[in-house]
């Protein structure tokens, strides 16, 4: 049983990290590095865990449900998540001469992303069991992805312009906040709400999947200009 909790909680982490890896397919970022970023992102849960569960009484307080639900989302557990994803990137791999198209900021902070998503699944699924391992299969660990993603869209935009390099990582972080608080909010309010998790995960795969191709069209543009010049 406990190897089967173990497939169900990594397996679809792990597919999602190689499915983001192999689209940088025009300039793949060395492996060392992706794979120190995924290792360093799981490590995040546990400041993670530490801040949420010093705080969480603070913002469980009120009477109102819904008030409390929005207060967790959105002020506690998504900037926390997100930040500490992000800072991985930033402080790590950002600086790296490496790091040179916008794919590379998806890739990356995807892999941050799921590193984290897979110690948290770990735990989820080892606790709730087999049911909850298959939903958050479908709906929470693409979602860490997807906010990765967006997040990673930006941080690759502002890599590559100076001028707006500090409105595009606020933007990237912006982004996956409000997307992830959105996602747990609904989940939180533990009502007929929650469903709408799952529209929620399909626009954002969708718009996931644009970027993604506008990332590629800008890698290959870059390698046909290099292979013009050279």
């Amino acid at each position: 049983m406990f190897v089967l909790l173990l497939i169900i909680a990594v397996a679809p982490c792990l597919f999602l990290f190689w499915y983001f890896y192999h689209r940088d397919k025009y300039e793949p970022e060395p492996k060392k590095y992706i794979i120190g970023i995924y290792f360093l992102g799981a490590l995040m849960v546990i400041p993670g865990m530490i801040i949420e569960g010093l705080l969480e009484p603070l913002f469980n307080a009120t009477p109102y449900k819904m008030l409390n639900a929005f207060l967790m989302a959105f002020v506690l557990v998504a900037p926390t998540e997100e930040i500490l994803k992000f800072l991985v990137v930033k402080m790590c791999v950002y600086k790296k001469i490496e790091f040179d198209e916008v794919m590379d900021g998806i890739v990356y902070c995807v892999s941050s992303s799921l590193g984290f998503a897979t110690i948290e699944n770990i735990f989820y699924v080892f606790e709730y069991g087999v049911g909850t391992g298959v939903l958050r299969a479908f709906l929470s660990v693409p979602g860490h992805a997807f906010f990765g993603a967006l997040m990673g869209y930006y941080i690759g935009m502002a890599k590559l312009d100076k001028l707006k390099e500090k409105r595009y990582i606020f933007l990237g972080v912006f982004y996956a906040i409000l997307t992830h608080g959105f996602f747990d909010f609904l989940l939180f309010t533990k009502t007929v709400l929650a469903l709408l998790v799952i529209v929620l995960v399909i626009i954002l795969g969708f718009l996931t999947k644009g970027n993604l191709k506008k990332a590629e069209m800008q890698s290959k543009s870059r390698l046909e200009n290099n292979s013009v010049t050279s």
